[in-house]
């Protein structure tokens, strides 16, 4: 498989994913919040402590992050474009 095919499907996935949840499309980051919390809730009542989760895409979001895993990828896609057209 050439190097610019593999940046490009790689890229693209990437660029296609995190496009999808940091524009919400179809609820996506909804529904993954929900089940971020969910998850959360019932550990919590499993361990019985109901202090609240310490890392950082809770009190962020998941939109900020998907949007720079689409932007990464949307990067891979352009330097896929520049490994094709320059012929390496």
């Amino acid at each position: 498989m050439p190097l610019w095919l593999f940046l490009m499907l790689f890229g693209l996935s990437g660029a296609v994913a995190g496009g999808w949840v940091a524009f919400n499309v179809r609820g996506a980051a909804d529904a993954m919040k929900a089940f971020q919390q969910r998850s959360h809730e019932l550990s919590a009542l499993a361990a019985g402590t109901f202090t609240p989760p310490p890392n950082r895409v809770t009190r962020i979001g998941l939109r900020p992050y998907a949007a720079a895993v689409g932007l990464a990828g949307l990067v891979l896609v352009l330097a896929g474009v520049a490994e094709l057209l320059t012929g390496g």
